[in-house]
């Protein structure tokens, strides 16, 4: 199998769209629609740990940004929850990420609660320059017949706008497993999922395409302490509108945000920040 190594970094994608003849040489090489995906994808894959974290102890973090602000007494069961990333004089990082603005997060139950619904919006809030936008509605489906629970996440009208303007238009359906680390509640090391579903998209050059997962994708939460994406293994397809069909790798257990694409017999290696 051929093969070729492409290091690409979401600020310096917008290099390589500069004449149509090149953007289709590029598209249908897999280097821009696969790498968008995987952007939008890491970065709600983010929000999810950022507000998994928000209903541990009451709110309280181990960081000392970001700042929580509840608003409970909601007589219809819907309390609020408010991530506030500011900090006086300092810039706020966490998991190795600048963060700027708030992540809002409204509620019927906790993460762990069965039938649960936390929807998660987002008020100018910006990661290393880069702004989210959307809503993510993550659903507790309580236990499954091998005794692990299971989430559904729609993530719905997602945009991922880069310091330059350019925008990653993205949605997602998954159902998520909860297969390892459920009752060490305070040690996140020892947390694995599992991810399947699709998801959709445009690139910033406005290619369509769409995602489906061929082999569940393996989180594991042991990659944040180092900074790293938390998606070790799996596989997808990503179908790009009027382009051949491509296969995302995702890895082999390493926490190095290394993906591989595999196209027409070539494989093409993307390191995605």
């Amino acid at each position: 199998m051929k093969k070729t190594t492409i290091y690409i970094s979401s600020i310096l994608l917008s290099i390589f769209i500069f004449s149509s003849c090149q953007e289709d040489t590029i598209i249908e090489s897999g280097t821009i629609s696969s790498t968008q995906h995987l952007i939008a994808e890491n970065a709600f894959n983010d929000v999810v740990r950022i507000v998994e974290d928000a209903f541990i102890d009451n709110g309280t973090s181990k960081f000392d940004c970001p700042e929580y602000i509840l608003k409970n007494a909601d007589s219809s069961d819907m309390d609020t929850m408010e991530i506030i990333f500011e900090r006086e004089n300092a810039d706020c990082v966490t998991y190795g990420k600048l963060r700027k603005g708030k992540i809002i997060v409204t509620y019927t139950g906790k993460y762990r609660d069965s039938l649960s619904v936390i929807t998660t919006t987002f008020d100018q809030y910006y990661v290393n320059n880069k702004w989210i936008q959307g809503t993510m509605v993550v659903t507790n489906n309580g236990v499954n017949e091998s005794g692990n629970m299971t989430f559904s996440i729609e993530v719905k009208n997602a945009k991922i706008i880069e310091s330059g303007g350019k925008t990653i238009n993205w949605e997602a359906m998954r159902n998520k497993e909860w297969i390892s680390g459920y009752n060490t509640f305070e040690n996140h090391d020892d947390d694995k999922y599992l991810i399947s579903g699709s998801a959709s998209g445009n690139s910033t050059s406005g290619q369509e395409f769409e995602v489906n997962i061929t082999k569940d994708l393996l989180v594991e939460l042991r990659c944040l302490d180092l900074n790293s994406c938390i998606i070790t293994s799996g596989e997808a397809e990503l179908i790009p509108n009027g382009f051949s069909t491509r296969i995302i790798n995702y890895g082999d257990s390493i926490c190095d945000c290394n993906y591989s694409v595999t196209l027409n017999g070539t494989e093409y290696f993307l390191v995605v920040d």
